[in-house]
């Protein structure tokens, strides 16, 4: 075989990749705008006895967990792409930029809304199902430091479910979308300190059953395969406590 034909056979087995390697979708995100809140029926009167009352409400969470497994074709790779600033205030926002690339050999749904009081049904006491996508910032020791934990992690998430169109969206192979997201940490270490964070997710389908004063949200944690990706050097200024 000469090297034309070669080559010809080369661009012919990755032009369907090339096809569609493409981002498909923008997505811009703030953690103060995100309306989260479930409704149910109003919990029923407290009974009281003696002085003391007892009132039913509040949301559980119940998680089902399983275990990935590499011969599934589908894949995710969550990049961190930029941080702003790398010199992060523990105390305050900043801003992330992150690439969802469906890495696999099958198409994946994404969900891709920020708002998941919207898919709840008009009436707040009917069970719906909905998916959420977690995208996560978690930190790591810099390469050349000596530390053992960088306990640092923040996640801002997307939700979809199909009975909203387009909340969910479907990636084909090396398709991405790129979510912009002011987003803070939830834990951070204690003591000033560089290190890295390297962009992650949490997929789940999730159930949420309302009851009267609150309800229970069953999770199912689902495992595409997951890529390492690339991580950005950062240093962390955890917020100075006053002496005393």
């Amino acid at each position: 075989m000469t090297a034309i034909h070669c080559t010809f056979l080369i661009l012919v087995l990755i032009c369907p990749v090339l096809t569609h390697a493409q981002e498909v979708k923008y997505a811009e995100l703030s953690f103060a705008q995100q309306r989260t809140e479930l409704r149910h029926p109003p919990a029923p009167p407290s009974e009281c006895k003696d002085g003391m009352c007892i009132g039913g409400g509040g949301v559980s969470v119940s998680v089902e967990d399983s275990a990935p497994d590499q011969r599934d074709p589908h894949a995710l790779a969550v990049y961190l792409v930029r941080v702003e600033p790398t010199e992060i205030d523990t105390s305050k926002p900043f801003q992330a930029e992150f690439k969802i690339l469906n890495s696999g050999r099958a198409s994946i749904e994404v969900p891709v809304y920020s708002h998941l009081s919207d898919l709840q049904p008009s009436d707040e006491s009917v069970p719906f199902s909905y998916f959420s996508i977690a995208l996560v910032v978690q930190g790591e020791c810099a390469p050349e430091g000596t530390c053992s934990n960088v306990p640092a992690q923040g996640y801002i998430q997307l939700y979809g479910s199909r009975e909203h169109g387009g909340t969910l969206l479907e990636l084909r192979p090396g398709e991405w979308i790129r979510a912009r997201a002011t987003m803070k940490l939830h834990t951070w270490p204690l003591e000033p300190i560089s290190g890295h964070l390297r962009g992650g997710f949490w997929l789940r389908k999730n159930t949420f059953r309302p009851q009267p004063g609150g309800g229970s949200i069953e999770t199912q944690n689902l495992y595409p395969n997951t890529v390492v990706t690339p991580s950005i050097a950062v240093r962390f200024h955890p917020p100075k406590t006053s002496e005393h």
